[in-house]
């Protein structure tokens, strides 16, 4: 969703610490102010000159007082006790235990017996919930605090760019990290914005870590962002480019896709024809369009920014015309009106619980939508799209559409096992079962309460959030030991 409208007049007064404006997540609909940053629509304070950007790094820093204890040690072994176990499968477990050892849920019971130095906690009505993945977030391609600087998840020098990853602009020190996990996030995928009409890889984390390769999931399935509707055309069409109009949009997909298919049929032809010659030429290649390939021969899952009904319905005309899948729409403020037709492609849908009217394509939305996707049997997930809606708050998204109908496990599921689906990973986290990452989060009440936030957040089986444990803390691999966050596991 974060895009390409980048108004700014003057330049930040040092004196006045930058932060987000009150309206964060509100439409902009009063002149831009000096110093304003908006992004598709939203208005964020700009921290345009050094002073104000470190000032108000600092003030992310601030309300944490716990931040500096230095990581724990990862126990091998961990029994949670006598927990509401919110599995994320449509059953809730009363009074009982989940054991973990190395990152790994082994076991789910009553009484269940853990070893002489198994670090054990009871968790006596308190929730436990599987960690909350977003499937759609800008953390670290969009980093705090919002400087030109850190504004790097749109190529936007030419419409296609298929070819471009975010792990190359992610920033692991992005401060919004920490505050994500706090709220309970625990794996992301981070996605390149909407300002093309094809914007590049996505990237797998888990928030947990010092660098990118260490944050990075193991063996991730591809990921790759498209986007519908708006955004390409304005973008584009301001400079009097294509696209300019849906008409040039759906052109510019399809020229990418013939070309591509053009190399995927003389590769095919070369592994049946020369493969097995030593005098042959090299197999076919082009870099630009490998993704495309591995698109067209179903090795990527493909995210699509899309809105409305006609683009949606472009979008799987397209597909159907190439012969590949579309893994989710995102935002999709309209899928409430065609829940048959996405479930015919098993399309999922990443929107929001009660946004819009930011932008024209975001004007027929409704609350209710949720809830009518869900009944319809449409793979519901709900995500941020932070910096748009501050990821440490994704648990109130899923109180909103509970409040709006979503029944509770349904909402428990489009945070947690959902997107953990839709993003190829279902079967490793999103929900509490043996086998699974120990991606686990405690709550002291409800997570639907407003304002809730848990009280212990487990990654890969390392506390990093409770018992004076902050996420803000400067983590080390060692700390996790071989937790497998990174290559070492999974």
């Amino acid at each position: 969703m974060v895009e390409a409208d980048h108004r700014q007049s003057g330049r930040c007064n040092a004196s006045q610490p930058p932060t987000y404006s009150p309206a964060l997540g509100q439409p902009v609909s009063a002149p831009i102010l000096r110093g304003i940053l908006v992004l598709h629509g939203f208005a964020f304070m700009r921290p345009t000159c050094l002073v104000g950007a470190l000032v108000f790094s600092l003030a992310l820093l601030a309300p944490n007082a716990s931040m500096a204890r230095p990581p724990i040690a990862n126990d091998k072994t961990t029994l949670l006790r006598n927990g509401t176990v919110w599995t994320a499968t449509g059953v809730v477990l009363h009074q009982t235990d989940i054991l973990w050892r190395d990152g790994r849920i082994a076991a789910m019971g009553k009484n269940l017996l853990g070893r002489p130095d198994t670090h054990t906690i009871d968790v006596k009505g308190k929730i436990v919930t599987p960690g909350l993945v977003d499937m759609h977030s800008h953390l670290g391609v969009y980093a705090a605090p919002f400087a030109k600087a850190k504004q790097d998840g749109n190529e936007m020098t030419m419409p296609t760019t298929p070819f471009v990853r975010a792990i190359d602009a992610f920033d692991p020190e992005d401060l919004a990290i920490a505050r994500a996990v706090e709220g309970g996030v625990t794996t992301a995928l981070i996605l390149p914005g909407s300002g093309n009409v094809m914007g590049g890889q996505a990237l797998y984390v888990k928030l947990f870590g010092k660098t990118v390769a260490e944050m990075q999931v193991s063996n991730p399935p591809r990921a790759m962002k498209w986007a519908m509707g708006e955004n390409p055309k304005r973008v584009y069409g301001e400079r009097t480019m294509m696209p300019s109009a849906r008409l040039g949009h759906a052109w510019v997909m399809r020229q990418k896709l013939f070309d591509a298919r053009e190399v995927r049929d003389l590769q095919d032809r070369w592994d049946r024809d020369s493969k097995s010659d030593a005098k042959a030429p090299p197999r076919p290649f082009r870099p630009d369009l490998e993704p495309l390939v591995a698109l067209l021969r179903g090795e990527v899952l493909l995210q699509v920014h899309c809105y409305e009904v006609h683009d949606i319905e472009t979008l799987l005309r397209v597909a159907e015309e190439f012969n590949f899948k579309v893994a989710a729409i995102h935002h999709a403020l309209e899928a409430w009106k065609v829940p048959k037709l996405l479930k015919e492609h098993a399309v999922a849908v990443a929107t929001f619980a009660d946004l819009w009217g930011f932008k024209m394509e975001a004007y027929d939305a409704s609350a209710f939508s949720p809830k009518l996707l869900h009944e319809a049997g449409v793979r519901l997930a709900l995500k941020t799209d932070h910096p748009v809606l501050d990821a440490k708050w994704f648990a109130f998204e899923a109180a909103k559409a509970h409040h709006y109908g979503l029944p509770e496990q349904a909402a428990l599921q489009a945070v947690t096992r959902n997107p953990a689906l839709a993003i190829g990973l279902g079967n490793r986290i999103g929900t509490l079962e043996v086998g699974r990452d120990a991606d686990v989060l405690v709550w002291p009440q409800s997570p639907f309460v407003i304002g809730a936030q848990p009280e212990r957040v487990f990654i890969d089986g390392v506390q990093v959030v409770g018992d004076g444990v902050n996420a803000q803390a400067a983590w080390s691999v060692d700390a996790r030991g071989n937790a497998g966050v990174c290559g070492c596991g999974h």
